[in-house]
């Protein structure tokens, strides 16, 4: 199965975009967990890490997540929704934080306000 672009394999998950980059995620390592810097929550070992790869960008990150939860399913596994949900707060937060560093953008006001504004939208939809 694929989600943009990651494919689902009988091994794991695996990137499948541009060649100058890896990342494979292997089935039996799929729910690792690791404890949170900030609270000792659960989170997924394998998003978060995914999470911290400078070159995956938000829409190759949120079909992580997709093929993450596909995969486990597909196995039959333990998934812990409370636990992929403090994942899933956690990686949000991380691409809020990155955002707020980026330089202002070329737009003009008016139009940076509207694709702020469909953020927004698609973020609240999601909750």
């Amino acid at each position: 199965m694929k989600f943009g672009n990651w494919n689902v394999t009988d091994k794991g998950i695996e990137w499948a975009g541009d060649p100058s980059n890896e990342l494979f995620i292997d089935r039996e390592n799929l729910l690792e967990t690791v404890a949170s810097e900030e609270d000792d929550a659960e989170l997924y070992a394998c998003i978060l890490e995914a999470t911290e790869e400078e070159w995956l960008n938000e829409d190759d990150l949120y079909d992580l997540n997709f093929a993450f939860v596909f995969a486990a399913g597909q196995e039959g596994m333990e998934f812990n929704y409370v636990t992929f949900d403090r994942t899933l707060d956690y990686q949000f937060n991380s691409l809020d934080e990155d955002d707020e560093n980026v330089p202002p953008s070329d737009l003009p006001s008016s139009e940076l306000a509207d694709a702020e504004q469909q953020r927004k939208e698609s973020l609240s939809e999601r909750d």
